[in-house]
């Protein structure tokens, strides 16, 4: 696992692209517009934004953000994705994993948030201490 770079641009944006398509928000997206915010995280301060890449397995995407309700700071997952063949072999649990070690560790935030389309992902997120709080719906304006 490794912090991703410039170099891993076109491989991060070909799992974004995978991501979206099996998410649905593929008709949101722009492929020119993902591909400039992996550049923008990948080139920034690493204690704002991350990209944690496994090369060929998945990756997971964050920022940093003040926490509204206290002080402190809260990291937020902006995507997360595992590749359909290494489900299930815990790949995504080491990618979670390295992002708590990121937000707490280099961040230094208090809180994470995570999102799930799928209760199956929630189901992991319990089992790592995580708590539902809320519940996200979406407008198309």
């Amino acid at each position: 696992m490794k912090i991703a770079t410039e170099e891993d641009i076109e491989e991060v944006l070909e799992m974004s692209l995978n991501f979206l398509h099996k998410s649905g928000y593929e008709k949101y997206s722009d492929e020119g517009q993902i591909r400039n915010l992996i550049k923008t995280v990948v080139t920034g301060t690493q204690n704002q934004m991350i990209i944690l890449l496994e090369p060929g397995v998945g990756f997971i995407a964050g920022q940093v953000s003040p926490f509204v309700f206290g002080p402190g700071l809260i990291a937020s997952e902006i995507a997360w994705w595992v590749t359909e063949d290494k489900r299930n072999t815990g790949a995504g649990a080491e990618l979670m994993n390295a992002f708590e070690y990121w937000a707490k560790n280099v961040a230094g935030c208090k809180m994470i948030t995570l999102t799930s389309l799928d209760a199956k992902v929630g189901k992991l997120y319990e089992k790592k201490g995580y708590k539902l709080y809320e519940r996200a719906y979406m407008k198309e304006l």
